[in-house]
């Protein structure tokens, strides 16, 4: 039976994310691994899982902390819950793709450059500030936890707003909301993928029944024209189109159910594990049933990798998450655990 305390739309989008990332680097993430054609193609664009990811979370934390009566108070909290349910497999992935760097530049044969960590760029990790001290990420996925992790720190502070049903109070915050990525258009921060986050925003609104249908519409519809000068055609329709979902349509899918499971697991370790299978495949599969089947091997090895990360590491720390209550008065009953979800990622 569906887990009732999860939201199996939510599971689904997150598998085709989190599957649709993953088969975009092992197909387009070496260059030198498959020649153009319909097998690279059919990965080209899976990089908008991404933007997918963005509008979950700008639905999924305003709709977990509304449904554990979430009080500001209570924030400091909040930000430990997102901590402890996030940094464990995080932590995790930076060790495996440091020992994997490693290894691979120490084998026979390797090529390229020496792989080089430094103290500094290894402790940026942790706080997600490598982009604003010019270190690069050790995994390409890394950069978008950053921009999570902001609008978690935003989100936390900016719920009784979001959550409130008072309508000249939220219009004039869109609004004030949705000048910010014309402000500060840096991709380094939040900002720039705001619409993202604001059409999950809008969504959670929808759901408590801030806004009707048809005015729900069209705010979707605004928030897409904003989409559209701020990141472009494609990812206005998968943004739009993935609010939508969230809002209309029930999906229950056990494949898509498993893989929204693992999927932040999947997110963190497809590029260190599966990438080293298709820089094998570059060296070794020379024709095109070999690449085939190094794809395969890579898809899953990965997935398999996903699945022990997630069984040792990010189930445990779900547990850890949902141990931390938040303060609540004595007339609020004791909480019963999240009802979703959390992580975008």
């Amino acid at each position: 039976m569906q887990d009732q305390k999860r939201i199996s739309t939510l599971d689904a989008l997150r598998g085709i994310a989190s599957f649709a990332v993953c088969w975009f680097h092992l197909t387009n993430g070496n260059a030198a691994f498959l020649p153009d054609g319909l097998l690279k193609t059919s990965g080209m664009y899976g990089w908008v899982g991404v933007e997918v990811f963005f509008v979950i979370s700008g639905f999924v934390i305003p709709y977990a902390l509304h449904r554990s009566n979430y009080k500001l108070k209570n924030y400091g909290r909040f930000v430990l819950k997102r901590v402890v349910r996030l940094d464990p497999p995080y932590l995790a992935a930076i060790a495996i793709t440091v020992m994997l760097n490693y290894l691979s530049s120490a084998l026979p044969g390797y090529r390229g450059e020496q792989f080089q960590l430094s103290l500094t760029q290894l402790i940026l990790h942790l706080g997600y500030m490598n982009v604003f001290f010019g270190y690069p990420w050790l995994n390409v996925a890394f950069w978008t936890l950053a921009i999570e992790f902001q609008y978690y720190l935003l989100a936390g502070l900016l719920f009784p707003l979001c959550a409130s049903q008072d309508k000249k109070l939220i219009i004039p915050l869109l609004v004030c909301a949705g000048v910010l990525p014309f402000v500060f258009p840096s991709p380094s921060f939040i900002f720039h993928y705001e619409f993202l986050f604001l059409l999950g925003v809008v969504t959670f609104q929808y759901k408590i029944n801030v806004w009707s249908r048809a005015v729900y519409l069209s705010l979707l519809f605004t928030l897409g024209i904003g989409t559209f000068y701020t990141l472009g055609g494609l990812v206005t329709v998968v943004g739009t189109l993935t609010a939508f979902a969230i809002a209309f349509i029930e999906i229950r899918n056990k494949v898509l159910g498993f893989l929204g499971t693992i999927s932040y697991s999947l997110y963190l370790l497809h590029g260190p594990v599966g990438g080293r299978v298709i820089n094998l495949g570059v060296r070794y599969s020379h024709s095109v049933g070999g690449k085939i089947i190094a794809l395969i091997i890579a898809t899953g090895v990965s997935i398999a990798a996903a699945y022990l990360l997630y069984r040792l590491v990010e189930s445990p720390s779900q547990v850890w998450s949902s141990a931390i209550r938040y303060r609540r008065d004595r007339r609020v009953e004791a909480a019963t655990g999240d009802l979703v979800s959390e992580a975008g990622i």
